[in-house]
């Protein structure tokens, strides 16, 4: 048995982004399936098709002589925010021989006889893929695995869902089958890996694309998570890391441990992960900074205490604003992130997105168009304010596409110019280019350079 593993590219305007800002991820739920193949002596490949240097023809070759080959429809560095194009994907697999072709992903979790339909793969594996993958190549009968969509005598057949994974279940990932060399966040640096000490979120955002962890919150046990980065350390020679949970700082105790052994081990490791701004404290992030963290990544979202309120984020702008100042005070420097185009937003609430933006004034400021995921509350709402249905059953083909911003207060192109207008404010303040320039650190300016050239261009 040969299993082979992929990581799609994505020709679109949101993959191009991974080209042109050097943001390439190494696919963890591929490292994470790949362990547990090994574990049990099969045999497995990973090919990345972000840096590889085969062709899409030449992938589909090279796949041809695997038994069983797994192609995921959600690039790691978008797997909270999938791309909204699924016609370069479908593009991608019609290159593929289907009778042992294996779709796994966002897309294929939250609509999959669709993707089943659309892509004539044998099956769709829904929710966390790893103990799917290797029942599947265990030879396990489809009708017996837990979490697969598949065709039967013409018939769709929709198994049970699979139960959440403990994650200390899982192995070591299998980090020597990528080169953390080709990888790189292009606001932290090359030789770059992704970690994971939880999924899922307490927090119940309306906005939020659960659907391939669940709502469950699980963590990982400190032990692990530290064997884990010290093994991509000192065996793999990684020097830059991303914790990717939705809450990393939410598990304070896994946080102290990990800053300890950083500490103490006195590793050349710089580091981010994401928080919400209340989990956060002057005490934990000394010790992060010591430990490494150089940014952190927080989910603002609105400058508007109503839309706060409406999507559900259980946070004040006091709170926001705390957290970021913290931050800040420390010396780790900020990433926020802001959505335009939320149900019941108005042009005042924009307005004050963005003056929150500049008063927050974080090294990074990060503006996009809200995009209603099908599987949220947010997209429940999105299709109940339509002057015409739009629903998954009803209208597949372009739910599939996960479209945007076709909330009834704004058009589509009002909500790109609000957005494009609040990125050129925010960078283009004398106070924000002059603090920049003065910063102990030019090497963050010209990232941040660089970002600015790569979206205006």
């Amino acid at each position: 048995m040969k299993a082979l593993l992929i990581n799609p590219t994505w020709e679109t305007f949101i993959s191009r982004k991974g080209k042109r800002y050097n943001r390439h991820f190494p696919p963890l739920d591929l490292l994470n399936c790949a362990a547990l193949l090994e574990q049990k002596k099969i045999y497995v490949e990973i090919l990345d098709a972000n840096i590889s240097d085969l062709s899409p023809l030449e992938i589909a070759d090279y796949a041809s002589r695997f038994d069983k080959v797994f192609i995921t429809s959600t690039p790691y560095y978008k797997w909270q925010c999938p791309n909204l194009d699924f016609d370069a994907f479908l593009n991608f697999i019609k290159l593929f021989d289907k009778h042992n072709l294996y779709l796994m992903g966002a897309h294929c979790s939250i609509y999959p006889k669709k993707v089943l339909q659309l892509t004539e793969a044998i099956v769709i594996i829904r929710g966390e893929p790893e103990y799917t993958v290797l029942e599947i190549c265990q030879g396990k009968t489809y009708r017996d695995i837990h979490g697969l969509t598949f065709k039967q005598n013409g018939n769709v057949i929709t198994n049970p869902d699979r139960d959440l994974l403990s994650l200390d279940q899982l192995p070591l990932p299998a980090y020597h089958l990528v080169d953390p060399k080709k990888y790189g966040y292009e606001i932290l640096g090359d030789n770059f890996m992704i970690f994971e000490g939880s999924r899922g979120c307490p927090y119940k955002c309306n906005f939020c694309l659960q659907i391939m962890y669940g709502n469950k919150y699980r963590k990982k046990s400190a032990s692990k998570l530290i064997n884990e980065v010290d093994y991509a350390i000192q065996e793999s020679e990684v020097e830059n890391g991303y914790f990717y949970d939705l809450e990393f700082t939410l598990n304070k105790d896994l946080v102290n441990r990990l800053c300890d052994y950083l500490i103490e081990r006195k590793y050349n490791f710089s580091w981010t992960c994401q928080a919400r701004t209340d989990t956060v404290d002057p005490q934990i992030l000394k010790k992060m900074k010591e430990a490494g963290c150089k940014i952190i990544h927080f989910g603002v979202e609105t400058g508007s205490k109503k839309i706060l309120e409406l999507i559900n984020k259980k946070i004040t702008l006091q709170e926001i604003e705390k957290g970021i100042g913290m931050t800040k005070q420390i010396g780790i420097e900020t990433v926020c992130f802001f959505m335009f185009g939320l149900p019941g937003e108005t042009k005042a609430d924009f307005l004050k997105t963005i003056k929150l933006a500049k008063r927050l004034n974080p090294t990074y400021a990060s503006f996009h168009v809200a995009t209603p995921y099908p599987g949220t509350e947010f997209f429940n709402l999105f299709t109940s304010a339509l002057p015409s249905p739009f629903e998954g059953e009803g209208n597949e083909e372009a739910s599939i596409r996960f479209p945007e911003a076709y909330i009834k207060e704004h058009s589509l192109k009002e909500l790109e110019a609000v957005t494009r207008k609040a990125f050129l404010q925010f960078y283009l303040r004398p106070k924000y280019i002059l603090s920049r320039l003065w910063t102990r650190n030019p090497g963050s300016w010209l990232k941040q350079l660089k970002l600015f050239i790569n979206f205006v261009r």
